[in-house]
């Protein structure tokens, strides 16, 4: 941070897993704001230091440690926080992921500053579903309507995300589109076309949104054309068996291999060696649904395109026959069909890979992101003050 325009209250309600290294990278590059973090628990604070204060209720000091956290996560009360604030001077609250937000409220009443949501994917379908009444959601489903009030200002991560809060009932003129953006390597070279086997990733949790298993059946059927094509797949998750039986079951066990859970550098270097990224996301059977895929930003930034699917904010980051393609949900013959294209083409997946790289450059660099960022926070600190 060079400067100071202000000061930021960021609330995470864990800080941080590996899934959400977005938050840390947007705290990384303010340049006017000062962010310290919120937190119930900290996780993988050697993986991600931060230079400003990072106040956890876990874990907890002896038994009114305990005692606060429980009612923190009750009643988003917590005596601790209540006097950081009293004693930080915050000009803003910002939350990431709608159920985080829930908790920023006590805190916007009592010390009337500004509250920015940003809502990811799975945290506004949550509140359409039935899922919703389900006993580890109830805190957000009693306090959405209070939300939806008295969010000054709700950054959606793509275009279907605004279009359900509004329709969940948060004001039109609140709402924005926030597209989160990533760091673009300072090697600007394009690779060179190089020998041996096509080389796919997959990355992301072993859950049903993520559509993995479509993606290796698309994957199998490269396979039978004879492609020398190797497809690699980074996380984990309870899906794991079934996509083992999937993998037995088309014979391509040689062909795929799982690489786990990395840390986030070593992600980026496996997709700077790739040909091409997968993302075969669906819209869950509880209404799970991605919003604007990271890991498909971060593919392109590396010259790297992707075949996704026509899903949440993918399409928004994918230019169709142009930085790479889109394709319907769960449509395997689709998948394969594009696969074979770069798989047979490769000045074809070069040219989309350069195209792809220009477009992070102008539209998702972490940088000039975050300073729209706090633009924002500018835009609600002055108009909650001049109320």
């Amino acid at each position: 941070m060079t400067g100071s325009s202000g000061k930021v209250a960021l609330f995470s309600f864990n800080f941080l897993p590996y899934s959400e290294t977005f938050v840390y990278d947007e705290i990384r590059h303010h340049e006017r704001y000062q962010v310290e973090v919120f937190t119930q628990r900290r996780l993988n604070a050697d993986r991600f230091p931060v230079e400003n204060p990072v106040h956890a209720l876990s874990p907890a000091r002896g038994f009114w440690g305990g005692a606060e956290r429980v009612m923190f996560n009750t009643t988003t009360y917590s005596p601790t926080f209540r006097r950081l604030f009293r004693q930080g001077g915050f000009d803003l609250i910002h939350a990431h992921f709608g159920p985080t937000s829930v908790y920023g409220l006590n805190f916007q009443r009592k010390f009337r500053i500004p509250l920015v949501a940003t809502y990811h994917g799975h945290d506004v379908p949550l509140l359409m579903t039935s899922r919703r009444f389900q006993p580890k959601h109830w805190g957000y489903w009693f306090l959405a309507g209070a939300m939806l009030k008295r969010v000054n200002r709700f950054l959606a991560a793509s275009d279907e995300l605004a279009a359900m809060l509004i329709e969940l009932g948060a004001p039109p003129e609140r709402v924005r589109v926030w597209r989160l953006g990533v760091e673009i390597p300072q090697d600007s070279t394009p690779p060179e076309p190089h020998s041996g086997p096509f080389r796919i990733i997959m990355v992301g949790r072993f859950v049903e949104k993520k559509g993995f298993e479509y993606g290796l059946s698309g994957f199998a059927k490269l396979i039978g054309q004879g492609a020398d094509a190797e497809l690699h797949i980074v996380g984990d998750g309870p899906l794991k068996p079934r996509y083992q039986e999937l993998i037995a079951r088309e014979g391509i066990g040689e062909r795929v291999h799982f690489r786990g859970i990395m840390p986030h550098e070593q992600v980026l270097a496996e997709m700077a060696g790739m040909d091409l990224l997968l993302a075969p996301s669906v819209v869950a059977a509880n209404g799970d649904r991605e919003s604007g895929l990271i890991v498909v930003k971060e593919a392109n930034a590396r010259f790297v395109p992707a075949v996704g699917t026509q899903h949440g904010g993918i399409p928004e980051i994918i230019d169709n026959d142009r930085t790479g393609f889109l394709i319907p949900e769960r449509d395997q013959e689709a998948i394969a069909d594009r696969l074979i294209r770069l798989w047979s083409d490769p000045a074809l997946r070069l040219d989309m890979g350069r195209k792809a790289r220009e477009k992070m450059e102008r539209e998702y660099d972490i940088r000039r992101r975050v300073a729209a960022l706090e633009v924002h926070y500018d835009e609600v600190i002055a108009e909650t003050r001049a109320k």
